[in-house]
């Protein structure tokens, strides 16, 4: 063929084969930070998770990509996966290893990534058992769904005006709801707990369980094939309970600066309530806390007159805690509710009004506005932190939470019945081993033992051992 022709007819541009320079090693995250451009792009496979490469652009810019050679293919496919200020090596790691087993099923890589863009988030997921699973035909309790959505709200929605808590998201940045649930990783989840162990230990613990739960249910729903929390026990935050209680004595002190009767009459003392600026109602429930051991608003502040039996000496909770429960209301108790009953008709923050007469502890703002312009919509008396603390230090009582008053009762129940089945029962604990804190509390043996030291004639403890079963 001459010159001419060949000029005429050229020979079609073959494409150049793209290669793929191997260089492979254990990417870290520090690793890649450290990473600096170059006058041309270059990349850094994984060793762990082959096909895994980063690449480093001129610009500074770093990627990760997937890459993989087709069977009869010459080339090398790059598949994205995303940008390292958005995702780290685990993360990147836990996408690599879905192409790699979406190719090693037959799948194309584009196909995968589709897939896993129709994909719900976190977010989308936690919807769906919203409206799908969590509500009352399944058990859960009002309670318990207000408390889970608050924790989502806080920790997942990162819905917060907490300053503390701002502060804490700010310092440990992290976005789980828009991450495909595929994606989650048990790094992710640990992350969170972490972050969230900062502000509270407790809700940190609760919110990792509770979205145990959400994902147990996406695996049942088969919009998850994996349940990424797998947390060891040492990883989680330690139960650090509250043992503080009263003593026999603070209890009295307490109940005398509450629960004031005028002996003349034997009617409450109005004067005294006034005289000392002591909220009336809220003083009567810290006596029903104090006096009962009941929780402090399910089985406290929100009770009803219908619930009580003042002939059989019972209360009775259609939707506790613990589920459909009678409790015996002790002699004391029952004086209370007695004297409270009859001040139905006294004009005051006890008189029975339409939409509050129904509660032993009604609102007396129910109705009215507050300073905002809002409607007070509960029917009997919310917070009483502020008449609890000022009663404590009345009698001259470190503060400690309300909820305290409770362990304070159930401890000198068992103090005196000596027994830890008794408590169980007046408690409304399911298992004993919840009662069992009490014990611990208490731990009169060992006060005892201590006691028996220094006497020359030992005597037997009045208190039985309390052995786990």
């Amino acid at each position: 063929m001459s010159e001419e022709e060949k000029n005429q007819n050229p020979s079609p541009v073959k494409k150049p084969v793209r290669k793929h320079i191997e260089r492979r090693v254990r990417l870290n995250d520090a690793q890649c930070k450290k990473l600096k451009p170059r006058e041309e792009s270059y990349s850094i496979g994984d060793s762990e998770v082959p096909g895994l490469r980063i690449y480093v652009y001129e610009s500074g810019t770093k990627v990760f990509y997937y890459c993989y050679k087709p069977k009869n293919e010459r080339n090398w496919v790059r598949e994205k996966i995303g940008n390292f200020q958005i995702l780290n090596i685990p993360q990147a790691r836990n996408k690599a290893r879905q192409y790699a087993a979406a190719i090693l099923d037959g799948k194309d890589p584009v196909i995968a990534k589709r897939e896993l863009k129709a994909e719900k988030t976190l977010e989308e997921g936690i919807k769906l058992f919203y409206s799908n699973r969590f509500n009352n035909n399944y058990g859960y309790k009002p309670n318990t769904i207000k408390a889970v959505k608050t924790c989502f709200d806080v920790w997942i929605h990162k819905k917060s005006i907490d300053a503390k808590v701002l502060e804490v998201q700010k310092d440990n940045p992290y976005n789980l709801k828009h991450k495909k649930l595929s994606t989650i990783t048990k790094e992710d989840i640990k992350g969170l707990h972490n972050t969230i162990r900062l502000k509270s230990p407790s809700v940190a613990n609760k919110t990792i369980k509770f979205l145990n739960v959400v994902f147990k249910y996406l695996i049942e729903a088969g919009e998850l094939s994996k349940n990424p929390i797998k947390m060891k026990k040492k990883e989680w935050a330690p139960d650090r309970q509250d043992n503080r209680v009263l003593s026999e004595t603070q209890r009295e002190n307490l109940l005398g600066v509450v629960l004031k009767i005028d002996k003349r009459t034997g009617r409450l003392n109005y004067d005294y309530y006034a005289r000392a600026k002591l909220n009336l109602v809220a003083c009567l429930i810290i006596a029903w806390w104090l006096l009962t051991g009941r929780r402090s608003v399910s089985e406290g502040n929100s009770i009803m007159w219908s619930q009580i039996n003042f002939d059989t000496k019972r209360i009775t909770f259609d939707d506790s805690k613990v589920g459909a429960m009678t409790y015996q209301i002790g002699p004391k108790a029952l004086d209370l509710l007695k004297l409270i009953h009859r001040e139905r008709l006294s004009p005051g923050p006890l008189f029975w009004k339409e939409g509050t007469k129904h509660y032993v502890f009604p609102s007396y703002n129910y109705g009215k506005k507050n300073s905002k312009g809002e409607k007070c919509k509960k029917p009997y008396f919310g917070s009483i932190r502020k008449t609890w603390a000022t009663v404590l230090s009345m009698v001259g009582v470190e503060y400690i939470p309300p909820k305290q008053c409770r362990h304070t009762f159930l401890t000198l129940l068992l103090d005196k019945s000596k027994n830890i089945m008794v408590v169980k029962k007046a408690a409304g604990h399911t298992n004993v081993k919840t009662t069992e804190r009490y014990a611990k509390i208490l731990d009169t043996e060992v006060v005892r033992g201590l006691e028996k030291m220094d006497q020359v004639e030992e005597k037997e403890s009045k208190v039985i051992e309390f052995k786990k079963s």
